[in-house]
């Protein structure tokens, strides 16, 4: 071993997006950006640089063995697959390309075998500056529409003067059954001694006090606290808010009521109401907010969110709620589009045999391994460290 070269030690097996082939060769061209410019009676050109042009790469690949259909499948899939992938060849380790080109040759002759010619594109990036505000913030302030158009919904709808006491009496119950179903369901919090606090204050306050506020100010402590939350937190937050929204009472009129009967079941409904666009308003927030942990859990969130936004949609007649949630949800939709394409992917990898996690975590993460290790060992509930099964798991991959 120790007579061996270091360039012939620092090979690398390669791959594209994770899928492993043979080469023998690889071409890249290179080079600078001209325009030439020649002028009427000079004999001297003068060559104008415009940068540096952009590296494309050609790879003679194959994929044998008396079982390589499986293989050859999945580099053409690779192959076809939309945007940037990681593409590492033995002699210059990884770098991210866009496939352009791919010719795949198979004859009796070579049986057991499939040629590829493939040809790669760096993949670079979109450079472009740009002052308009992010997406992230755009659904923020959104949300902050939604929920005051929720709050005013709920003070407008709420019947209070005049009422007799016991009409009083049940709608601060059902604010506090409001307040009960949050401190349930949530474990993430901006302020949790601020919301303990709140909790306290609806619990002992008094019909007087209670004629005297306007609804909305007594249950938007409950649900408009994501200041101080960091984005690592707002995926949970955000799932929360959905299960307090699903936990939003059904309340329907009692046939034959009287008056007092019918304004409880109004108050009640109105009430259960704000519970919901509330909270469904406030899950649209964190889930814009949040930095996801794959592209999977960014599409799970969005079609979460995206399905309470309709439920909002579908139950309300009101033209504010209709707009101010309408607009919350294409401001959502496009925050969750552009996080989740720059989160990592969540890819299948089956290991030959029974192999440690370590070296199938440094197939797909050859610099952070590490970290691929303890995601590999998490999402698949792994026994024991040292003989990962020959099935198939799951772990993310970053490039």
């Amino acid at each position: 071993m120790q007579n061996t070269p270091a360039w012939r030690r620092n090979l690398r097996e390669a791959s594209f997006r994770g899928v492993p082939f043979y080469v023998d060769a690889r071409d890249m061209e290179t080079g600078r950006r001209t325009a030439l410019h020649e002028f009427p009676g000079r004999d001297i050109p003068y060559v104008e640089d415009l940068g540096r042009k952009a590296r494309t790469i050609s790879v003679e690949a194959y994929v044998l063995g008396p079982d390589y259909m499986p293989g050859r499948d999945a580099l053409l899939d690779a192959c076809e697959k939309a945007g940037p992938g990681r593409l590492v060849v033995p002699w210059t380790g990884e770098v991210a390309v866009v496939c352009t080109g791919c010719r795949l040759r198979e004859s009796r002759a070579d049986g057991g075998m499939a040629a590829f010619s493939l040809s790669f594109a760096e993949a670079g990036e979109a450079a472009t500056p740009a002052g308009s505000v992010s997406s992230s913030r755009r659904a923020d302030y959104r949300a902050d529409n939604a929920l005051a158009v929720a709050g005013r919904r709920l003070d407008r709808n709420l019947l209070r003067d005049g009422m007799p006491a016991g009409v009083l009496s049940d709608s601060l119950m059902a604010m506090r059954s409001v307040a009960d179903d949050v401190a349930s369901y949530r474990s993430v919090y901006g302020d949790p001694s601020g919301l303990a606090g709140h909790v306290a204050a609806l619990s002992g306050l008094s019909l007087s006090g209670f004629a005297a506020l306007s609804p909305s100010s007594l249950l938007l402590p409950f649900f408009g606290d994501s200041a101080g939350i960091p984005a690592s937190g707002h995926g949970q937050r955000s799932r929360e808010m959905l299960s307090v929204a699903g936990a939003t009472p059904q309340v329907t009129m009692p046939a034959g009521a009287g008056r007092v009967r019918t304004v409880q079941a109004e108050n009640r409904m109105a009430i259960a109401a704000y519970q919901r666009q509330a909270a469904v308003a406030e899950a649209a927030r964190s889930a814009a907010l949040s930095a996801p942990e794959s592209r999977r859990e960014a599409a799970t969130l969005r079609a979460d969110v995206c399905d309470a936004i309709d439920g909002v949609l579908d139950d309300s007649r009101d033209d504010a709620v209709h707009t101010s949630f309408t607009d919350l949800r294409t401001a959502t939709v496009r925050a969750l589009s552009e996080s989740g394409g720059s989160a990592p992917e969540v890819i299948t990898v089956r290991p030959p045999v029974v192999l440690p996690s370590l070296v199938v975590a440094h197939r797909v993460e050859h610099v952070a391994a590490l970290d691929a290790e303890r995601d590999l060992l998490r999402r698949n509930a792994v026994r024991h460290p040292g003989f990962l099964p020959a099935e198939e798991l799951e772990v993310l991959r970053r490039a």
